[in-house]
């Protein structure tokens, strides 16, 4: 388009990407980038995604297709909108762009598991970092010709609240985007002054619109918000509301057009599907399961709760055999551990074992990992390490408590605390690492590493057929099966002197030109 569109929506290459096919790829973005050879971060766990002649990209993430479809259902013609990619930008932006608008996800890499990774590697940027400055600096040199308005918004604004002048950023949108993003762009296209900073709120349950294109991996959202209401998450911040069952179909069909034949849905608990406050809705749970499966199509939620399994463990069986799960394809799920102490839960996540009470949380989480491993659903637990006023007593209930998994199909990654924005704690100092001069966390993440081990050389295969290129499956199998090997060798080191480790893996890089292209032949080897 010679003089380019008028709103153009876009996204940095960690986000703009469909990870090969695997969405779990996505978090070794967190790993700072000069562990990672360029050619893998690039080409495997990151790949371009596809555009059309006109720079329109083919698939993009869900947040962008919300966004695109907000400016559809408020008046915008689709001729003056584009989703593109980072590297389609100038064939997008011309005289005529007035709007440049970027979803953020982990624009510094601050994120937990950015900062974790980092923390613990030895410092340095991430890739998610390093890919949002890169388009960064791209749009601020088509900036500086075309005189558009640059705005922000997503799960990762609160990074960017003091600095993002700097950046060349005019406007961030905090919170959700539906309503206020076409109101901005109102402004901007009649010469109207923009506010630096919006607060979109809560987005009422009618005005969330139908996604118009394909959304990356399938993604439909069924529930948004939290009930639960954990004080060191942002959802919890938002309304919790329950997508009516015609407009996750329409959605669906949107996505089996494109080639999708397995939808993601988007949920913080898909057991809350259609909940009044935190009590299982069965029927609502069954009928949104027969829906789906009456399209023709796989599904699985994105992430479900504790409590959630334990009210609703009669609905697994049946949920298996709508979506084909088994022995030879487990479900992969994320689920929040967060702590073993019954104490911390108390304190600033309260409403996680509800209807039950903090106190009854270790055994909690025992029955549900019994009742999903025993229908093969394998959980990525997360836990957070640092929370204010943690003390040696909340490290070693939560030790016991991971030390009684020990058989357990899951994996058990302990996160550094961060004071995400717009949490009930965003004023509070992130974790230090410096945490780990105390045995009892040492104790804790060596027994996490250990269990994480033996539990991934187990179940990666299986979890990596969802990579659709044989090819790149095999390298990042070998990549991956070399990391562990790495990982084991230094485990009992981690135990007794994690600083040593996280000195020598400070020096380590990855991305001199010898470098990148020793990992280019390492690559062409691979995947022979």
């Amino acid at each position: 388009m010679g003089r380019g569109y008028r709103i153009v929506l876009t996204a940095d290459r960690a986000t703009m990407t469909d990870y090969s096919g695997l969405e779990a790829l996505g978090f070794l973005l967190c790993i700072p980038y000069r562990l990672v050879p360029e050619p893998i971060a690039r080409k495997l766990l990151a790949p371009k995604i596809r555009t059309s002649k006109a720079g329109e990209a083919i698939i993009a993430p869900y947040a962008l297709r919300k966004i695109e479809a907000s400016l559809l259902v408020s008046g915008f013609e689709k001729s003056d909108i584009v989703v593109t990619t980072p590297e389609a930008l100038s064939r997008v932006i011309g005289p005529d762009t007035r709007i440049v608008a970027i979803h953020v996800l982990d624009p510094l890499g601050l994120a937990p598991v950015s900062y974790t990774v980092s923390s613990l590697m030895g410092g340095g940027d991430t890739w998610t970092k390093k890919f949002f400055l890169e388009l960064i600096s791209k749009i601020r040199k088509l900036k500086e010709r075309y005189r558009f308005k640059v705005i922000a918004g997503g799960p990762g604004t609160w990074q960017l609240r003091y600095i993002f002048k700097n950046l060349g950023i005019d406007c961030l949108i905090h919170g959700e985007g539906e309503v206020v993003f076409p109101e901005i762009c109102r402004l901007v296209l009649e010469d109207k002054e923009i506010p630096d900073e919006v607060d979109g709120g809560s987005v009422p349950l009618e005005l969330i619109p139908t996604i118009r294109a394909p959304a990356r991996a399938g993604l439909v959202q069924i529930t948004r918000g939290c009930p639960r209401r954990c004080q060191f998450c942002n959802p919890t911040m938002f309304n919790f509301r329950s997508i009516p069952l015609d407009q996750i179909v329409e959605e669906i069909k949107v996505n089996k057009l494109a080639g999708f034949d397995h939808m993601g849905l988007v949920t913080e608990d898909g057991f809350m599907y259609g909940a009044r406050g935190v009590s299982v809705n069965r029927d609502a749970i069954m009928k949104l399961i027969e829906i789906i499966k009456n399209q023709g199509v796989n599904a699985d939620f994105t992430h479900v709760s504790i409590s959630g399994v334990l009210q609703g463990k009669d609905i697994i069986p049946i949920y298996n055999e709508a979506f084909n799960h088994g022995p030879e394809n487990p479900y992969f799920v994320q689920v929040g551990l967060e702590s073993g102490s019954s104490r911390i839960i108390a304190k600033y996540m309260a409403g996680k074992p509800r209807p039950w009470k903090p106190e009854d949380w270790p055994w909690m989480v025992l029955e549900a990992t019994e009742i999903m491993n025993e229908n093969y659903w394998y959980q990525c637990y997360t836990l957070i390490l640092g929370l204010p006023g943690e003390d040696e007593y909340d490290v070693v209930k939560t030790l016991e408590l991971i030390k009684s998994m020990r058989r357990a199909k899951c994996w058990i990654f302990p996160l550094l605390f961060i004071p995400m924005g717009r949490s009930m704690l965003e004023h509070e100092s992130f974790a230090p690492v410096k945490i780990f001069e105390k045995e009892c966390y040492r104790e804790l993440l060596f027994t996490c590493i250990e269990h994480n081990l033996e539990f991934s050389k187990k179940v990666l295969p299986l979890m990596l057929r969802g990579i659709r290129n044989s090819l790149t499956r095999r390298a990042v199998t070998k990549f991956l099966m070399m990391s562990i090997k790495a990982i084991e060798r230094t485990k009992y080191e981690i135990k007794s002197n994690i600083y040593s480790v996280i000195e020598r893996l400070s020096q380590v890089k990855f991305i001199s030109p010898i470098d990148v292209f020793r990992a280019l032949v390492m690559m062409r080897v691979l995947i022979r």
